[in-house]
């Protein structure tokens, strides 16, 4: 039953979403937290579930070193990445429409990382951990999850960056067990994505980029 419903929450909704993206493209956030509110009472309501999990501030000084490390070198590779895909995007964002990047800024990590942190790493690891005792196979089937939920973007650009990060962001919750952690990590690589141009591959209406 477990397995079933894994099955229909990390692979056959995100699928589904990609068949009617243009219907839920304007509901995306409305719809990302209702979701995350969902998987948030079932880990309350789980007396298995380690609640510090959600928090361990203690991890921000211990790993946060790594995690703008790592930033630092995936922030690189986005900005080449933006300049040979979207060059026409490039650093437009905070450029020329300010406004709407600041705004985003505070948005991002609020209504969009932290959610889809408590969801695709939080809530699966510890609900489908009775499934997948491998922490290494617990993380490529969130990565992989978490690129199938962004097949609604429709390009491969959205769906192959939200595997590498997934990976990424997986393995730093293994080893911090902090989803503050995890989701700052998120905030980090989003709002540079966003910044630097190669964002309009992961902007469901294109309201950012003026389309």
């Amino acid at each position: 039953m477990l397995l079933c419903e894994f099955v229909f929450l990390f692979f056959c909704v995100p699928v589904f979403l990609y068949f009617v993206r243009d219907l839920i493209a304007p509901y995306l956030l409305l719809f990302l937290v209702s979701v995350v509110g969902w998987c948030v009472l079932l880990l309350l309501s789980d007396p298995r579930f380690k609640r510090f999990r959600l928090w361990n501030p203690e991890q921000l000084k211990i790993s946060l070193d790594r995690v703008v490390l790592t930033f630092l070198i995936a922030a690189l590779f986005m900005a080449v990445a933006s300049w040979y895909f979207t060059p026409q995007w490039f650093f437009t964002l905070p450029t020329q429409q300010t406004k709407w990047w600041f705004l985003l800024l505070v948005i991002y990590p609020i209504f969009s990382a932290w959610p889809q942190e408590v969801i695709f790493r939080t809530f699966m690891f510890h609900r489908y951990k009775r499934l997948f005792k491998s922490k290494t196979l617990r993380a490529y089937l969130s990565a992989t999850s978490f690129a199938l939920a962004h097949l609604l973007f429709a390009n491969w650009i959205a769906v192959i960056g939200a595997f590498i990060a997934g990976l990424v962001f997986s393995f730093t919750y293994i080893h911090s067990r902090s989803t503050l952690l995890v989701a700052v990590e998120h905030s980090l690589w989003g709002c540079w994505l966003f910044t630097a141009g190669l964002g309009m591959y992961f902007d469901s209406t294109m309201r950012l980029y003026g389309e």
